[in-house]
């Protein structure tokens, strides 16, 4: 550990001096900008471009006045990224919560610990330009993924709401003009098989498809409900996805997209007790992957969706309809907290049984200039959502015979609806061939309602006998406004200069928003604000001697205020929660990234983050303090009202970093390519009141390939946490007990693929 800290310091430094000897001579900029931008020497190994599309059209990575970390096709293959959830591993600054069978993202200190459907997540996800709404649907293992762009900073403008962190977009592949097919099987331990499955070809001038599968079954689990003797973290996922592309006329092109996806597992919902600490039953931590519960924790999602893109040359400009159907379905069955359970009164677990569902209805129009001598460029648009999201809740405590330990046993189903409505443009005038200043707005309005019932939960003992015959509670009896309207005016202002052909410069002020909302199953918590944030960014691009060096560096300032918060910890009744707004928070930090080119077939790449993230404003916070335990008091935590003001946002480690390498060498028996990167987060907290603590680790990760002279075929070895750090992927305080769910220990395996 003290090792790598100190290669990761002098990285730093050795970033901070280049930054310094870039930045210094500015004022001879123009004197040295015929060296800067002459090409690299003929044969001689240089950084790729990467184009992306942030801004919704084709640019070169570089151009583009955005702190973006992309990943190419080839960059995802070779740095082992086997979906979304692996992106930490090569973006600083980054980070995902478990919860239920889905991914919650952290992006410079922004994020939400919400479960299911019952919030949508500020750092927004977004597949071939479709907005995905629930966690659930941001994390696969395809391999017909084209790219991956992470924005970082609000999105407001072209993007809209609930973008208040940044956004991933999954880029997946075309159908192409050439058959192709790209395939693959591998075995690990945990008797983990994978088989993935891309194929692409023509089927006449104008029409082309392609098809991508995937299995994934991990059998046996990390580890064990010691009460069952059933084993615990288990993953299982099966989907197909595919796109038909039809090209009429040169200037129209018609692609429709299909996608299925079912998951089982119990990694975001196997709670165990946190280390240190004693639940309300007398349970404390049973030890690395092991859990200790009356029931089998599970998890599935079922989700389908389909996509339809139409793209029409009209001379002067482009135009792009996008309109899109998501439909999800995810039963779980869980507790809420990780202790055991004891029939006695005062004591149990509480468990839930969840069932919810999502449909959700999207239409986007965008009209984009297409003069590209002309000196301004623009683009409008138009935005459409509608959700419809059910979530039901089954909470009862332990019941053995007839006796029931509270929480007496209810149902909750809650009914919430989103209608929202948005309307944006965004223009860049270049006054040089060096000078650009960019201007957008988006104006949003989000109508928002919520319907629903509180019922006995019929079949379980104590349930009938604990209500009136008949007895039905609404969101209206609980004295809510149950219907909600919010408006919002979201802008980005951003001047770019080009320094010269190889390095630019840019610094911009964005806002961004996430809606407001209602807390789906409680019907006595009153909407949430919008949280608002403001965002004040400078950075530098640059590619440097003769192109064997890509260093991109960005400061940024955050003003964030309304951040919307949910905790399960008293005054949150029993099996539920309460969503509200906290009062304010800045952050900041400084952001780098660099790709360089060392030697023919030698290739390092990296980054770094430093964040300060705190509560600026916070007087209402709760606090979790573990009870003396004592006579009648097993152990749990109490709740009180205090001040936050200072303490640090969850899921904002002061230093993050990443550092990888490559290595292909040709040999008379083929090519060998070695990949190996390092992901290192420092410790950080994991609710307001920072008293749970995740401590600093590494995550270094490894593949060996082969591919003999002239073969289609290839095969790799790998392995993943080869440091077999012990860490947590959640952690929280739920029912007034500490609990916390295991990231994935050390895997390993073999990977067999063909491709032509």
């Amino acid at each position: 550990m003290p090792e790598t800290r100190t290669i990761y310091a002098r990285a730093c430094a050795s970033a901070a001096a280049v930054t310094a000897a870039l930045l210094a001579p500015c004022s001879a900029m123009a004197e040295d900008a015929a060296a800067q931008a002459a090409p690299a020497q003929d044969g001689a190994p240089s950084v790729a471009d990467i184009i992306v599309t942030a801004n919704k059209r084709a640019e070169n990575l570089q151009k583009v006045p955005i702190s973006i970390a992309a990943f190419t096709a080839k960059a995802i293959d070779t740095q082992g990224i086997k979906s979304v959830v692996d992106l930490p591993q090569l973006t600083p600054g980054l980070g995902f919560t478990r919860t239920l069978v889905g991914t919650n993202a952290f992006l410079r200190g922004v994020g939400t610990t919400s479960a299911g459907y019952s919030t949508e997540s500020p750092i927004a996800t977004y597949v071939d330009g479709l907005y995905m709404p629930n966690s659930a649907a941001s994390s696969f293992s395809f391999n017909n993924i084209e790219r991956i762009e992470v924005l970082k900073g609000p999105q407001g403008t072209l993007y809209g709401r609930n973008t208040t962190g940044g956004l991933i977009h999954v880029i997946t592949k075309e159908p192409g003009d050439v058959t192709s097919v790209d395939t693959s099987v591998s075995y690990g331990n945990y008797n983990t098989v994978q088989a993935n499955f891309y194929g692409s070809t023509p089927l006449s001038d104008t029409v082309a498809v392609n098809l991508a599968a995937l299995y994934v079954n991990q059998a046996d689990g990390w580890g064990r409900n010691q009460f069952t003797g059933q084993e615990a973290y288990k993953f299982k996922d099966v989907g197909v996805q595919g796109k038909i592309r039809w090209q009429p006329a040169p200037d129209t092109k018609i692609t429709l997209r299909g996608f299925f996806d079912k998951v089982e597992t119990d990694q975001g919902n196997a709670v165990a007790m946190y280390p240190g600490s004693v639940g309300t039953d007398g349970s404390t931590y049973v030890g690395k992957y092991q859990i200790n519960s009356r029931l089998t924790p599970f998890a599935h999602q079922r989700q389908y969706s389909v996509s339809l893109k139409a793209e029409q040359g009209l001379g002067f400009a482009n135009l792009t309809s996008i309109t899109g159907y998501i439909d999800n379905a995810s039963p779980s069955l869980q507790t809420q907290s990780p202790v055991l359970g004891q029939p006695l009164p005062g004591q149990g677990t509480i468990n839930l049984g969840g069932y919810q569902t999502a449909k959700t209805f999207s239409q986007e129009l965008q009209l984009t200039s297409n003069n590209k001598a002309s000196p301004f460029q623009w683009m409008v648009g138009a935005f459409y959502y509608h959700d419809n999201s059910m979530i039901q809740i089954n909470v009862y405590g332990t019941c053995i015979g007839a006796v029931c330990a509270a929480p007496l046993p209810t149902q909750t189903t809650g009914y919430a609806n989103t209608r929202s409505y948005a309307g944006f443009a965004e223009g860049t005038y270049s006054f040089t061939h060096a000078t650009r200043l960019t201007l957008g707005l988006r104006y949003t309005s989000d109508q928002k309602t919520l319907t629903g019932q509180i019922v006995p939960l019929a079949g379980y003992p104590d349930s009938i006998p604990a209500f009136p015959a008949g007895t039905v509670t609404t969101p209206a009896q609980g004295g809510i406004v149950t219907d909600v309207t919010f408006n919002k005016l979201t802008w980005k202002a951003v001047l770019a200069q080009d320094l010269s052909d190889r390095i630019h410069a840019y610094a911009s002020y964005n806002r961004g928003f996430k809606s407001g909302g209602f807390n789906p199953t409680s019907f006595t918590n009153p909407a949430s604000k919008p949280e608002v944030l403001d965002a004040f960014e400078v950075g530098v691009k640059s590619e440097l001697f003769d192109r064997k060096l890509r260093l991109n560096l960005s400061g940024f300032y955050y003003d964030y205020k309304g951040i919307q918060l949910r905790s399960t910890a008293p005054p949150a009744p029993p099996g539920s929660s309460i969503l509200f707004n906290a009062a304010e928070a800045h952050i900041k930090g400084i952001d780098a990234d660099f790709s360089a080119v060392l030697a023919p077939g030698l290739s390092l790449n990296g980054g770094f983050e430093v964040l300060d993230a705190k509560y600026a404003s916070f007087p209402s916070g709760v606090c979790t303090t573990p009870r003396i335990i004592g006579p009648g008091v097993l152990g749990g935590t109490v709740s009180s009202t205090c001040n936050l003001a200072g303490f640090k946002l969850p899921q904002s480690p002061d230093f993050s970093a990443t550092l990888g390498l490559t290595y292909r060498a040709e040999t008379r028996i083929g090519r060998f390519e070695f990949n190996a990167n390092d992901g290192y987060k420092s410790s950080f907290v994991w609710e307001p009141d920072n008293r749970l603590r995740q401590g600093s680790y590494h995550l270094v990760n490894a593949s060996l390939t082969w591919t003999p002279p002239g073969s289609r075929f290839s095969l790799q070895g790998y392995g993943r946490n080869l440091g077999n750090a012990y860490y947590f992927v959640s952690g929280a305080n739920g029912g007034g007990n500490d609990g916390y769910v295991p990231g994935a220990p050390r895997t390993y395996g073999v990977k067999a693929r063909y491709q032509f």
